[in-house]
């Protein structure tokens, strides 16, 4: 099970477009509330792999799976009233290989919040997190594309760099899962890692191709003769809105091992909003230098959001602090913390954030975290997260805050 702090986790309450519950008198819930949607192709390709399970489900080699999340989450504004709720989520995951070059994969996810009704607009929801078919090369059925693979069907967003631009996050057990309907290619070509994606977005709204879509492509250059892990990453999207664009680049492990122990990562990123008007930045830069003593590692990290910054993805869980009082554009957060393990199986992070508006410089306020996981077996985990944010004297929005949770995790 993912930890539920990892930063490319989503915040609570924010929402995904492409994701569609199902529910059993047909009709769609959640994201949209009393709209019906019809079936695209990648759910009519989940609900064949899902017919197609009682027929190999005593075959050698199929994989069955899954895994149970439950969290009780609490905040405290100051001066409002106090909120807690607990929310549960459960996998059922499928495979098997068809040949020696083809295989699929389904997933199905249940989500439930308890105290509320199986209803539009609710907690409650069973959505095709996954169902896609894979290739693995592409070249048994044409020459000139030996080498590339294909993964076809609906899946997870992949997760790039900071998750600023682009991340499969799931912090959030109430809302729709990040993934998308389309293709995603992959292969290697004179040492450099590509991957091309096209999404349909589209939601049935339109035939695929026509509207709503996303194109992806990102280039692993590796380790560049030891100097940085180097990844650049481009998405467009085409919508009624127009045909906004993101490029961010990863330069990672900048120096090597020549840097004392030092480990510097940057992440720098445009958007083209294709209104006319200014394109939007992000930056991020961070520092890890390692200890030693009980695995401590000290980490800081300076990141900019100007106030023309959007991604193709709201932003993760966590990214500006696990109380998430701000998120997206016009932000700067300064970081630091550290990362220790008091006892065996038990990791601990302590961070002190400090965020400010970035066009302004006005501060938004502080935020201290800490947050404790324990892996208690091979199959089951648990983690423990407290943040206090304490708002500056000029921030007439935001009131201090207290959020807690508690969530456990089981590998089915």
């Amino acid at each position: 099970m993912s930890g539920f702090s990892d930063p490319r986790f989503r915040r609570k309450g924010s929402e995904s477009k492409q994701g569609r519950p199902l529910r059993i008198d047909g009709k769609s819930a959640g994201v949209r509330g009393e709209e019906r949607v019809d079936m695209n192709k990648s759910i009519v390709l989940g609900l064949v792999l899902a017919m197609m399970v009682p027929a190999v489900a005593l075959a050698d080699g199929v994989s069955v799976g899954g895994d149970l999340r439950l969290r009780w989450d609490y905040r405290a504004p100051d001066g409002g009233d106090s909120s807690n709720g607990t929310d549960a989520e459960l996998y059922l995951n499928l495979g098997s290989a068809i040949s020696d070059n083809l295989s699929w994969s389904a997933s199905l996810r249940h989500d439930m919040t308890f105290g509320e009704g199986f209803a539009p607009g609710t907690g409650q929801a069973l959505w095709i997190q996954e169902a896609y078919v894979s290739i693995g090369d592409l070249g048994s059925a044409a020459s000139f594309l030996g080498g590339w693979s294909m993964d076809l069907g609906r899946k997870n967003d992949p997760n790039q760099g900071t998750g600023r631009v682009m991340n499969s996050s799931d912090f959030a057990l109430d809302a729709a899962p990040n993934n998308s309907d389309g293709y995603h290619m992959a292969s290697e070509m004179g040492g450099v890692g590509v991957d091309l994606y096209y999404f349909d977005n589209s939601g049935g709204a339109s035939p695929a191709g026509t509207g709503n879509s996303e194109l992806g492509a990102s280039f692993d250059l590796g380790a560049m003769g030891g100097f940085a892990d180097i990844a650049i990453h481009y998405w467009g999207q085409s919508n009624d809105d127009g045909d906004p664009s993101n490029l961010s680049v990863n330069i990672d492990n900048i120096g090597g091992d020549n840097l004392a122990g030092l480990d510097l990562d940057v992440e720098y990123a445009t958007r083209d909003n294709d209104d006319g008007g200014d394109d939007g930045t992000s930056t991020h830069i961070a520092i890890t230098y390692g200890l030693g003593d009980m695995g401590m590692t000290l980490h800081a990290s300076s990141s900019v959001t100007d106030t023309d910054w959007a991604g193709m993805r709201a932003e993760p869980h966590g990214t500006n602090g696990i109380a998430d009082i701000r998120a997206g554009a016009n932000i700067d957060n300064t970081t630091v913390g550290l990362d220790f393990s008091p006892m065996d199986g038990v990791d601990a992070t302590i961070n002190f954030i400090t965020l400010s508006d970035d066009d302004s410089g006005d501060g938004i306020g502080t935020e201290v975290d800490l947050i404790l996981s324990w892996a208690c077996t091979d199959t089951t985990s648990m983690e423990i997260g407290y943040a206090s944010f304490s708002a500056d004297d000029d921030n007439d929005v935001d009131a201090d805050e207290d959020f807690f949770y508690i969530g456990t995790g089981w590998s089915l």
